[in-house]
């Protein structure tokens, strides 16, 4: 069985033409961290909300746990906890409140909700500002309840779209702690985020979609054939000629004064002293999910 299974999944919304997902189907691994990737707007929210029970499709069917969305919602509830996009605490409330309340809702006993609410909120550092209303604290503490609300229950399937938005990079890194704690618990996580290296370090396989379609799936080792070559090499657009570039491997345009040329190692001892004899100084580096990102998103809409 699936944790989450989608088959010719579409959604268009009301007065619009453009379908916000187009028939995406998907199976994903019980265990695994899923990660969706896409630019903005391209249905990455749409696909959480239909799987958290929150949005209905237009066409084609999602079971998590073998339980449709759409007939079997509450039994679905029973089994998610959710971290929406650009959600936000109650102002009024506490981070204890939130977390605290929040599990008494999802069935804990007293004494347990407790135990549970001061650890997570040690862990993401917000203990010390447990009483505190929301209102006062910062847009990054506000997100960190948001994230320690989801990640306190013990459910089986976790949706995390941008759980660290907004969060300075200490607190991210606590996050990913969690969310590879849990995974480790065996417990099944769908992530979204804009930031490649987190994707990167956390997924065990990536769905990469734009204007609602799938564009690219799979493990890190499968995207990197996107790309044939190894390194990345950055080089100021004017430093050298781009014809004796492209006898070393691809090149691409990054900006007006750059040029980015992916080749292979074995090209970087004469790289480097053509670089020498042109006295200029480049920048040497691993391709990275960035890189395949938009490589695949690039050639999809050329």
């Amino acid at each position: 069985m699936w944790a989450i299974e989608a088959v010719d999944l579409s959604k268009t919304y009301k007065g619009t033409n453009t379908p916000a997902l187009d028939r995406i189907s998907v199976q994903i691994e019980k265990g695994q961290i899923f990660t969706l990737l896409g630019r903005n707007g391209a249905g990455k929210t749409t696909f959480v909300r239909i799987s958290a029970t929150q949005l209905l499709p237009s066409s084609g069917t999602l079971s998590i746990f073998g339980y449709d969305v759409k007939s079997n919602a509450k039994n679905v509830r029973e089994l998610i906890s959710v971290v929406p996009q650009e959600g936000r605490p109650l102002r009024v409330l506490t981070p204890w409140d939130h977390v605290y309340n929040w599990l008494k809702i999802r069935g804990k006993r007293r004494h347990e909700a407790k135990l549970i609410t001061e650890n997570i909120l040690r862990r993401l550092e917000l203990f010390e500002v447990k009483d505190k209303p929301a209102m006062n604290l910062s847009g990054g503490m506000k997100q960190k309840i948001l994230v320690a609300m989801a990640l306190a229950v013990d459910v089986e399937l976790l949706f995390l779209d941008e759980p660290t938005i907004g969060l300075d990079p200490v607190s991210r890194r606590q996050v990913w702690s969690l969310i590879q704690e849990l995974k480790k618990e065996g417990k099944t996580i769908l992530l979204t985020t804009h930031y490649m290296d987190e994707a990167e370090i956390l997924s065990d396989k990536i769905l990469i979609i734009d204007n609602g379609r799938t564009i690219k799936e799979g493990t890190m080792k499968d995207l990197r054939k996107v790309i044939s070559q190894n390194i990345r090499v950055d080089i100021s657009r004017n430093s050298l000629e781009l014809e004796s570039l492209k006898s070393y491997g691809r090149v691409v345009e990054t900006g007006t004064n750059s040029l980015r040329l992916f080749t292979f190692e074995s090209h970087l001892k004469e790289i480097y002293n053509l670089a020498i004899k042109k006295n200029i100084s480049i920048s040497i580096s691993p391709i990275t999910l960035d890189d395949i990102f938009i490589s695949l998103v690039q050639n999809k809409n050329k």
